[in-house]
């Protein structure tokens, strides 16, 4: 789709391997991983918590091929309380996308009222 003479396109698929997608192209990308073994959707879909993170450190680095210099990626995810032990995600999934590259500028949350 052109709009105003910029591009808009949708992928749906494994933010893992986005070879369709040339680097250094996309404004911004948004993604709702799995989330870590979640008993309400994901329950046992990882082996274990190291599985997990490195799918995120995997996305992370995709993301960082494909997005241009000085552009936004958001990421959907939230701590997660596991048989009763709880994983740091966010803290997690932060400091590997700035290992990736990224400059870490915000948390945001939304609620709906």
């Amino acid at each position: 789709m052109n709009v105003n003479n910029t591009w808009h396109k949708i992928v749906i698929g494994d933010a893992r391997k986005m070879e369709e997608i040339e680097s250094g192209t996309v404004h911004l990308m948004i993604t709702s991983p799995p989330y870590f073994n979640a008993p309400f959707d994901y329950k046992g879909f990882f082996k274990d918590f190291d599985e997990f993170l490195k799918l995120m450190e995997d996305v992370a680095e995709e993301t960082y091929r494909v997005l241009s210099k000085g552009r936004i990626a958001c990421v959907n995810c939230d701590d997660m309380l596991v048989n009763g032990e709880k994983y740091p995600i966010v803290a997690d999934v932060t400091k590997i996308f700035m290992r990736a590259g990224f400059k870490y500028r915000d948390k945001i949350i939304w609620l709906i009222g």
